[in-house]
């Protein structure tokens, strides 16, 4: 039985891809109105989004914020809400189309995630819960505009190094990679905390701070690569391509994380 929430995401996903095609088209035939539309249908991606994120609250009568299911629900109202802010904000059509679809992405695979909810396992009942899943939403959702500013600027910035793009498009180039930088540092603080409150979190739950759970470790693999960015960033040589090509890497690990890592390793995160 299909239920409210699944169809409200359904819809959710069809007008965000609708958005996500009316931003990618704007680079290409340059009309004033597909921008206009786009942001519309982004609006209304993210509030039915938020109606699924509600209508699953009231389903479950607590914070959706346990299984991957809800995980993915909430993700990807924040990613749209992040791209509807940047649109309004800086107009990087482009780069917000990129969100878009991965926020799409991220709708579709939620519906292969469905559950029915059921009460909260044992060591989920914590106070810690809501800060940690809260803090990798954040994160993750910081991540993702990086990751959209870092596939643009592949595309659109020709030259490997800052020193290489070519005048006309400098000022574009700069604003992308500050624009990635922002978002690294942002997802970056709220990594650590994240894997701080889940330490916190796994001491009060399974009485130990660590236990190399291999969603504990991918998280760290996450962090030490947007380390090493944020670290190779003071580098002239590692602006521009080279620090594109590490945000890109890094989401790639965030998804792993987020999906990968529950249903090839199982482990202690293993919630549905």
């Amino acid at each position: 039985m299909v239920t409210i929430v699944e169809t409200v995401s359904y819809y959710g996903f069809l007008v965000t891809i609708m958005g996500a095609a009316a931003y990618l088209l704007q680079t290409w035939l340059k009309r004033d109105w597909l921008p206009k539309i786009g942001l519309l249908l982004n609006a209304a991606g993210a509030l039915l989004m938020l109606v699924a994120v509600i209508g699953r609250t009231r389903q479950v009568g607590r914070l959706p914020l346990n299984s991957v299911y809800e995980y993915l629900l909430v993700l990807s109202f924040a990613v749209l809400v992040a791209a509807f802010a940047i649109a309004l904000k800086w107009k990087p059509y482009l780069v917000v189309g990129v969100m878009l679809a991965v926020a799409a992405v991220l709708i579709g695979v939620s519906f292969g995630k469905t559950d029915l909810g059921g009460p909260l396992l044992p060591a989920l009942q914590s106070n810690w819960r809501v800060s940690h899943v809260l803090t990798a939403i954040i994160s993750y959702t910081a991540f993702a505009v990086a990751f959209g500013v870092g596939v643009v600027y592949l595309i659109i910035i020709p030259g490997k190094t800052p020193e290489e793009v070519p005048a006309e498009k400098k000022e574009r180039a700069v604003f992308l990679e500050k624009l990635m930088f922002n978002s690294v540092v942002v997802g970056f603080i709220f990594l650590t905390l994240l894997i701080i409150t889940g330490a916190v979190w796994a001491e009060e739950a399974w009485g130990s701070w660590w236990t190399w759970d291999p969603k504990e470790t991918w998280a760290l693999v996450t962090w030490i690569i947007y380390a090493i960015y944020l670290h190779l960033r003071l580098r002239p040589a590692w602006r521009g391509k080279k620090g594109c090509y590490l945000s890109i890497l890094g989401f790639v690990a965030v998804l792993f994380t987020l999906l990968g890592v529950t249903y090839i390793f199982g482990g202690l995160h293993s919630y549905g």
